[in-house]
């Protein structure tokens, strides 16, 4: 059985300036169709509820790991 989903508020997570850069990055790097589709839905999260739009623990994990895809 999976235990709870851990969410929180982006701005217990990052500061602005570094989320705005992982999610920049991440658009840069998202060459796969899901990776570019998840990019996609959080950038309009985040223009829509700003820091106050919460991420999953898993969710935070997906965000850096294509924001840091090295080529």
């Amino acid at each position: 059985m999976a235990g709870p989903i851990s969410s929180r508020p982006a701005s217990e997570r990052y500061s602005q300036k570094r989320l705005e850069k992982l999610l920049a990055d991440a658009e840069l790097n998202a060459t796969r169709d899901w990776d570019r589709n998840f990019i996609t839905d959080m950038q309009s999260r985040y223009k829509l509820y700003g820091m106050g739009m919460h991420l999953s623990t898993l969710q935070k994990h997906h965000l850096e790991r294509i924001a840091t895809i090295e080529e």
